[in-house]
């Protein structure tokens, strides 16, 4: 397989993960063809200034900021979280559940900057709604441990423990990732992925098993594609 027909079907099987991926990738060359990553160029692009949505009414910020990044090292991190767990969790709660998820934590992070942040600030970055994603997949761990293996379970908490850590220290030492971004996401997430949490999995494919007799569905950490569910 070529990488048009991996990109064909990845768009296929994961279409929102796949436009949230595009259109991150486009905002990226948008703001390299239009003064790169200073500062001046990230607001005049659309990044989050909380002073410009109070006295501006440039509420469209809460939006447009949350396809910036502010470096290559921060786009390319949260593109590679966004490819792996997004498509994880879109074919779990399914691609409308996973929309709502995504987009509201993001919006909520954003929300929350604006009202509680330092008002000068130029906030960007797909970070709270990655937020809202990966609390979402911990809500899940426990609500419907049975989705998946151990070494799943075990595999998300961890990355989450981790990832909150690294924010709490960032708020401690040199402040450069958004707590209140993060932390709003996060919440939003949960919330959000408690409330519409699908009786089953919202999977497209069974593999070679075929589809299961319930909503026991084993799903393993080590490889998200669909090929790798199974009837425990």
């Amino acid at each position: 397989m070529n990488f048009t027909d991996r990109v064909i079907l990845y768009f296929k099987k994961f279409p929102v993960t796949a436009v949230l991926l595009t259109l991150n990738t486009l905002m990226l060359f948008v703001v390299l063809l239009n003064g790169g990553f200073g500062i001046g160029s990230l607001v005049r692009n659309g990044g989050l200034v909380p002073i410009l949505i109070t006295q501006e009414n440039e509420y469209w910020r809460l939006l447009t900021s949350m396809f910036l990044h502010g470096s290559f090292f921060h786009f390319f991190f949260n593109t590679y979280f966004l490819y792996f767990f997004g498509r994880f969790t879109e074919q779990l709660i399914g691609s409308l559940r996973y929309s709502i998820v995504y987009l509201v934590s993001g919006l909520g992070a954003s929300v929350a900057v604006w009202l509680l942040g330092n008002p000068f600030v130029v906030t960007v970055g797909a970070s709270g709604a990655l937020y809202g994603i990966m609390g979402g997949l911990v809500v899940l761990t426990y609500i419907k441990s049975h989705w998946f293996s151990y070494q799943g379970i075990r595999s998300i908490r961890m990355i989450a423990i981790l990832n909150v850590g690294l924010t709490v220290f960032s708020l401690m030492t040199d402040g450069s990732i958004s707590f209140l971004g993060h932390v709003g996401g996060l919440v939003f997430g949960i919330i959000l992925t408690y409330l519409i949490i699908p009786k089953r999995p919202a999977l497209k494919n069974y593999g070679s098993y075929g589809p299961p007799n319930d909503d026991r569905i084993v799903i393993d950490m080590d490889d998200v594609s669909d090929d790798d569910i199974y009837e425990p």
